[in-house]
């Protein structure tokens, strides 16, 4: 899927695009307003409250801009919280969720050139004049939030894993995406919009799992470890975890579970990993359950056929410590040594 033109920043100075939404707290409604309150020409107006917009700091409609609860969070934070809600909203954007991946493709970098030719592959069509401006916007808003370095016009993407907890995807997005080519990316949408009723069941159960303390604190411990190895997790609406380790991908689904709901638990999130292997078309991706507490006796063997028959490695929980057979920490060393 093209991303459209209308979700692409056209606004160079990140900064200035906090003016924006400062300028609207204070009264600023129009893209005339705007203008006026930031120092720029009409069009220049327009460029900057929709920047905002994509950052999700305000809504507009019929030229009627007002903040967003994120836009107030925002302004209200004190500036560390600031720079990280800046950060969050800078890489939560589609254009950035395409631009992570494919720097981390190139761990040498990459020059001002394959950029363009990445962004002309997989962005909406624009004259030969707009895309240099395009690609300096971009790498402009990654450099100030501190996502990348630039040394002798090479591009390289930071560690970002202290800054970044997880990294948020839309669903109709690779989260793993192994070539960065369009023909990826239409993939992954015609799946999930191919199973569009499905995913929003899915999305009710997740919501409802996610709600629950005891999952949150499995996928936060599972992301820590991934952290310490210098691995970037991601997720989306549907997928707990995702990450890939020495070019394997994994998909991670998290459970709390009871001795009431431990098989029921596991069942249901034996039938997520799959679904989600098939819509995000990884095929070769490993499958990892995460579950709250050891099976009850009655159903320890379950532990085996997830392991034997479904290849899923299963782990659990134990008082903030992870537990598993002897092959799967074998196989998910990654998760104990780092």
């Amino acid at each position: 899927m093209l991303i459209k033109s209308s979700e692409i920043p056209q606004a160079d100075l990140l900064g200035e695009v906090i003016e924006t939404i400062k300028a609207v707290s204070r009264g600023a409604r129009t893209f005339q307003d705007i203008a006026e309150a930031i120092g720029k020409v009409e069009r220049q107006g327009r460029y900057y409250r929709l920047a905002a917009e994509i950052l999700g700091f305000l809504k507009n409609e019929q030229n009627y801009a007002e903040l967003t609860p994120l836009g107030r969070k925002y302004l209200t934070s004190e500036e560390r919280k600031r720079n990280q809600i800046l950060f969050d909203a800078v890489l939560s954007a589609r254009i950035f969720q395409r631009m992570i991946p494919f720097l981390e493709m190139h761990k040498e970098g990459i020059t001002r050139e394959q950029l363009e030719r990445f962004l002309s592959e997989v962005t909406q069509a624009v004259g030969p004049s707009m895309m240099p401006r395009r690609v300096s916007t971009i790498l402009n808003w990654l450099e100030t939030v501190g996502a990348i370095k630039e040394k002798r016009g090479i591009y390289m993407l930071r560690d970002i894993t202290k800054t970044t907890p997880v990294l948020k995807f839309a669903d109709t997005e690779p989260v793993l995406p192994r070539t960065g080519d369009l023909r990826e990316y239409q993939e992954v949408e015609q799946r999930t919009s191919s199973a569009g009723e499905t995913i929003n069941v899915l999305r009710s159960q997740v919501a409802q799992e996610r709600s629950n303390n005891a999952h949150r604190q499995l996928v936060n411990l599972v992301a820590e470890r991934l952290a310490k190895r210098g691995v970037l997790p991601r997720a989306n609406q549907l997928i707990d975890l995702a990450a890939e380790v020495d070019t394997q991908p994994y998909i991670f689904e998290m459970k709390s579970t009871t001795i009431e709901n431990a098989r029921s638990q596991v069942r249901l999130g034996l039938s997520q990993l799959h679904e989600y292997r098939y819509l995000q078309n990884l095929p070769s991706a490993k499958l990892v359950l995460v579950i709250e507490n050891k099976l009850p006796r009655p159903y320890s063997w379950i532990e085996k056929y997830m392991e034997e028959e479904q290849n899923i490695k299963l782990i659990w929980d134990g008082e903030n410590e992870l537990y598993a057979s002897t092959a799967t920490k074998e196989n998910l060393a990654f998760l104990w040594d780092a």
